[in-house]
């Protein structure tokens, strides 16, 4: 009995140690697919999260670009000087508007469809703040880009002869000094903000994916080990894929997506820390900013695709010529930057850069097309043309305006003259527009006279300018008013001055010929510029016939490109007079300029200078003369200064001069002087008789 109790007990025992057994195993089972389960899940979550972030990265860096891209195109229809520029221009700005404001509801609300990376979108409450708080909101600033771009296309003019109205100034203006930089910001801002949030989910889920994985592991040590190796290699695929979306969200915000080169955003971080480094260890950088030559052209001519051809060409012939301590930067567009840390000398950067540029010139071929690109590229050093980031960028940018200037498809150094001549024609166009405000020009006249009876046959009209009692030359203050667009106004007031001071002069029965004025291309492009002049012959009540315009070659031969054969035609047949100037140093032939469009030309100053020591260029002076002559054309030799000059200008036939061998430049009272003793003496005067 006892024994049959114990044995029954036993079996009892057993039985229950096999149930417990088996519902342990069990319950572990079940544990361990929960676990699997809820890990699957939350890695699931975490790799969707993070390709939505990734996405999101992507789309903030894209309105970065855009918003860069909005800007240069609105340059482009500012500053275009043929018609097709600014129509591609306009039409670029509208599409590149369009893409800006798709893209920001995307990043805002999401898309509908349901396989697109941003479908179902739940912004974080900081996200939303981005979007909606602050006074520099994104939602404002993108509001505020588009309505600035609306107006400005609304009131750039479609033609480009057309005066730039002041609400498109006022416009681009704003446009380019703070709202699409403030766009910009605020969307490096989100991607910031989306790159740190899925930095934070990354690392709360990776402690919560360790958690369950050392669990599971335990489990599966202790009572599961035959699941163990499936769930061990699902969850290396899962982390592989986690690790993969990290990496690829860092690529975005650091790497440009075509070249695959470093972006602007990297740039901008990377360069207070390699100043930094280089200050600490003594050694130099050279900044190389490259600008690809006519890249607009590539592309409006055979397409964007050749243009990505061309860039991602430059960006592996970029790396392929540096050393990999050095960073190759696509900034945008066509420009980049390459970062040449420790070059250990000068001439070594320089060495690196002339291989460079060289290596841009190779051809390719691109669908059976030679394209053969070139760059312009400047080049500045750290620290021996600056001490900060800001400035160093801005030397190479005005060494890279300097290698445009001079020819493209070369590269040339920051000089301190170059920074200098900046500056000093900045201070000169702020006192050129004070100048402007207050008429502070003044207006001096050299006469011409006929070189036989000594008869004054005209008066030209210069300009002078004196600040702070000094006498500022022409050839040094009327550049930089070309370059700011201050000519048309400078124009006016030297116009205004010396038809007054010439109708009074024939009011008062003073003879002196014709007064010739001096007229830029800019002038001549302003719309009203021919009614204007006509009218202001009309107010002073001085005859049209006793007045010429100067025209120099290469604005007669440029009127049909530029816009102002109507102005010429309308200034013609008011009976304006037409003079070409500076003649003989341009591509102009008589062909081009016969009498029906310029009654006279006036020989440029290098063919007359020491013309009695010169034979050939006696010989040129002489077939003008004779050519002209011919065509009933009439001749003014600009420059004679001495006897001799005058001597031989008269022995070629030269029927008109005008230079300091005749009279200096005078202001008005010593002009009035000088043609009233002409008047009275009649003779004909060499070498200072004014």
């Amino acid at each position: 009995m006892n024994s049959q109790a114990t044995g029954a007990g036993g079996d009892a025992l057993a039985d229950s140690l096999l149930r417990k057994s088996k519902a342990s195993y069990a319950i572990a089972l079940v544990l361990i697919a929960a676990l699997a389960t809820a890990s699957f899940f939350l890695l699931s979550s975490v790799i969707s999260a993070n390709v939505q972030k990734g996405a999101l990265i992507e789309l903030g860096t894209r309105q970065q670009m855009l918003s860069q891209r909005i800007l240069l195109s609105a340059t482009e229809a500012y500053t275009a000087d043929m018609q097709w520029t600014r129509i591609q221009a306009r039409a670029g700005l509208k599409a590149a508007l369009n893409d800006f404001l798709a893209t920001h509801a995307l990043l805002r609300n999401g898309s509908p469809e349901g396989d697109f990376p941003v479908s179902g979108l739940e912004l974080s409450d900081a996200a939303i703040g981005l979007f909606e708080n602050g006074p520099n909101h994104i939602d404002a600033s993108t509001m505020l880009l588009a309505r600035t771009v609306e107006a400005f296309l609304a009131a750039l003019p479609e033609g480009i002869s057309d005066a730039m109205p002041a609400k498109a100034v006022d416009q681009f203006t704003a446009l380019k000094l703070h709202v699409a930089e403030r766009a910009r910001r605020g969307y490096h801002n989100l991607t910031m903000l989306f790159s740190a949030e899925a930095s934070a989910d990354e690392a709360a889920m990776e402690k919560i994916h360790l958690t369950v994985f050392a669990v599971t592991l335990l489990l599966l040590l202790g009572e599961a080990a035959l699941i163990f190796r499936p769930l061990t290699r699902k969850l290396a695929v899962c982390t592989s894929e986690l690790v993969k979306a990290r990496d690829q969200m860092a690529l975005a915000a650091n790497h440009d997506a075509l070249t695959g080169l470093y972006n602007r955003a990297f740039f901008n971080d990377y360069l207070d820390t390699a100043l930094a480094a280089a200050r600490r260890k003594e050694e130099m950088v050279a900044m190389v900013h490259l600008d690809l030559d006519h890249f607009k052209t590539i592309n409006d001519t055979l397409g964007h695709g050749a243009g990505d051809a061309i860039l991602l060409e430059t960006a592996r012939r970029l790396q392929g010529t540096v050393r990999e301590s050095d960073v190759c930067v696509r900034l945008g567009g066509d420009e980049f930057v390459v970062i040449l840390n420790d070059v250990g000398s000068a001439s070594n950067a320089i060495e690196v850069v002339s291989r460079i540029t060289e290596r841009l010139k190779e051809p390719f071929s691109f669908r059976d097309t030679s394209l053969r690109p070139s760059a312009s590229v400047g080049v500045a050093f750290f620290p021996d043309n600056t001490t900060s980031p800001r400035e160093l960028i801005v030397n190479a940018d005005l060494a890279l305006y300097r290698a445009k200037a001079e020819g493209r498809g070369t590269y040339r150094l920051f000089a301190a003259a170059l920074r200098e001549r900046l500056e000093e024609d900045t201070r000169l166009e702020t006192r050129l527009r004070d100048a402007i405000e207050t008429n502070a020009f003044s207006v001096y006249f050299q006469p011409q006279i006929a070189l036989r009876t000594g008869k004054v046959i005209g008066v030209e009209a210069l300009i002078r300018w004196d600040l702070e009692g000094k006498s500022v030359a022409p050839a040094v203050f009327l550049p930089v008013a070309v370059k700011s667009g201050l000519m048309p106004a400078i124009g006016r007031i030297v116009f205004a001055k010396a038809i007054k001071t010439a109708a009074a002069w024939h009011q008062a029965g003073l003879e002196f010929g014709r007064l010739s004025l001096n007229a830029s291309a800019e002038e001549l492009c302003e719309p009203d510029f021919a009614s204007h002049f006509v009218n202001l012959l009309e107010r002073e009540a001085l005859p049209v016939e006793l007045v010429a315009l100067e025209i120099v070659e290469s604005v007669m031969l440029d009127d049909k490109t530029s816009g102002i054969t109507p102005t010429l035609k309308h200034l013609h047949d008011a009976g304006v007079r037409l003079e070409l100037d500076d003649f003989g140093t341009g591509y102009a032939c008589l062909a081009h300029v016969g009498a029906d469009k310029v009654d006279r030309l006036k020989i440029d100053r290098r063919f007359v200078r020491d013309i009695h020591a010169n034979p050939d260029n006696a010989k040129i002076v002489k077939a003008i003369i004779d050519l002209a002559r011919e065509l009933g054309i009439s001749i003014v030799a600009e420059g004679a200064e001495t006897e001799q000059e005058l001597s031989c200008l008269l022995e070629l036939g030269c029927p008109g001069v005008q230079g300091y061998g005749v009279a200096f430049p005078m202001p008005d009272d010593q002009t009035s002087a000088w043609l009233s003793l002409r008047s009275l003496t009649g003779e004909v005067g060499l070498l200072g008789t004014a």
